[in-house]
């Protein structure tokens, strides 16, 4: 299967040469309008996760497969009038492997947004919170970020992994690295901005509740704004359960890779949502199998041999995937963190079945140690025409469209690979079938009307008599 190159953050500064200078981090948020996205209502719902690391709920923890390294943070702009609190939201969106939220400043003439980001592999998340000037006058105004730390156990792990006990906080001058590290464990949390960004610690008036066992610290930044100056201040948060070395490391890592890390998982978006790209008259399970495809990775068909002679009801197949599409965005992330490869748990992966199910409805079916697509049109009454575009099974790459009424299927498939087969169905009633305009003869079994054929392009109609 072909990949997609991109380099998206050179693209923008192409697009951006004849605008006002814009930072590489400015050029990250705008990028996100080219992601598929989901507005979250529920903050409380919220998750952010890959099979390393999560970030959940209303206080943002931030949890590895072993550990839990923040219980919550939280951030703030002081003016010179007041301190604002960043806890109301105006909008928060999630993207595929990035969560962005808004806030209105009006009053203070101030734009910031906050964007949350996981690598694919590290052990760790970004953080940048986007502040803008946009009045007419100078600004200067002081950003607060606090962390709560509370390390323990994740979910995952039971009581022989360690118990529990408080933490300390250590900030280092030198490196401008904040260190935590749970008492009677090896475990640690680490967090700081860029090399050139100078933190002042503080203790923050805006901060959530801190655990038991927890303990909290925070960080203010300087900033003087003109007109329409806009800045972006980034925080890295990493942590280890073995050394604190091995959670600078890390830190340093996303430090140095943020925009090598951001164009990875571009590239990973751009092919999976031009593969096995899909166009139904429902809009919530496609946006579900999308999901299910940027999170669970794409369906590959199996040598599964020939649909089965009993068909499907659709209506009861349409009603069942749409049971799964409903939270499901809000509930896959935390759902695949949670599973647990060697120590399986009893969750429901409805990110697993939802891209198998809706190729089903729509009487899609391969078998790719034989060679042959079937495709038997069998979807809700309702929907009028579906498509799938670079439907890949094994090396040869299709796209399917079906459109039908009450009296007419139509099917035209163009395919890679000319001499694999293709087993076009349709229900016996459709009598009259053409295959690329010409009428020709079909046979028939287990009250199916069956067309064989091999070729780059098919196009087949049939007509009830």
């Amino acid at each position: 299967m072909s990949r997609y190159p991109l380099v998206f953050l050179t693209l923008f500064l192409m697009n951006s040469a004849c605008r006002a200078p814009q930072s590489e981090e400015t050029l990250l948020f705008e990028s996100l309008e080219k992601l598929p996205s989901v507005e979250i209502k529920d903050a409380s719902e919220f998750s952010l996760g890959n099979k390393k690391i999560l970030i959940s709920g209303k206080q943002h923890a931030i949890t590895l497969k072993t550990i839990q390294l923040l219980s919550g943070f939280s951030a703030a702009v002081k003016t010179e009038t007041e301190l604002i609190c960043l806890d109301s939201p105006d909008s928060f969106i999630e993207y595929p492997f990035a969560a962005k939220t808004h806030f209105r400043l009006d009053e203070e003439n101030l734009e910031t947004h906050q964007l949350q980001i996981l690598s694919q592999n590290k052990l760790g998340a970004t953080l940048l919170y986007y502040i803008k000037n946009v009045g007419n006058s100078p600004k200067n105004i002081q950003f607060q970020f606090q962390a709560n730390t509370d390390l323990k156990p994740s979910i995952l792990m039971d009581s022989t992994f360690g118990n529990n006990s408080a933490d300390r906080i250590i900030f280092d001058e030198m490196t401008g690295i904040f260190t935590a590290k749970d008492d009677e464990n090896d475990w640690f949390a680490v967090w700081g901005s860029s090399a050139d960004t100078s933190l002042s610690p503080i203790n923050s008036e805006c901060t959530t509740q801190v655990s038991e066992l927890g303990a909290s610290t925070g960080f203010e930044v300087f900033l003087s704004l003109a007109p329409q100056e806009e800045q972006v201040i980034p925080i890295f948060i990493s942590g280890s359960d073995h050394s604190e070395i091995a959670a600078i490391e890390v830190l340093a890592d996303l430090r140095n890779e943020l925009y090598a890390d951001w164009n990875e998982n571009f590239a990973l978006i751009d092919s999976l949502t031009k593969t096995a790209k899909i166009t139904i008259p429902d809009q919530e399970i496609q946006d579900a199998y999308n999901w299910g495809k940027y999170k669970a990775g794409l369906y590959q068909f199996t040598n599964t041999g020939e649909p089965t002679s009993t068909v499907t009801n659709p209506d009861d197949l349409h009603l069942l995937l749409n049971k799964l599409s409903k939270g499901f965005i809000f509930q896959i992330d935390t759902q695949l963190f949670s599973f647990d490869e060697d120590k399986p748990r009893h969750i429901s992966p409805s990110w697993e079945l939802i891209q198998p199910m809706t190729l089903l409805l729509m009487g899609i079916h391969g078998d790719s140690e034989n060679r042959v697509t079937y495709i038997r049109p069998n979807f809700p009454e309702n929907w009028k025409e579906v498509s799938v575009d670079n439907l890949w099974i094994e090396d040869n790459k299709l796209s399917i469209t079906t459109s039908s009424d009450k009296s007419q299927l139509i099917v035209e498939v163009t395919q890679s690979q000319k001499k694999a087969g293709l087993s076009i169905e349709f229900p016996e009633e459709f009598s009259k079938v053409k295959v690329l305009g010409k009428e020709v003869s079909s046979d028939t079994k287990d009250g199916f009307r069956r067309i064989l054929m091999t070729g780059a392009h098919v196009k087949i109609e049939a007509k009830k008599e």
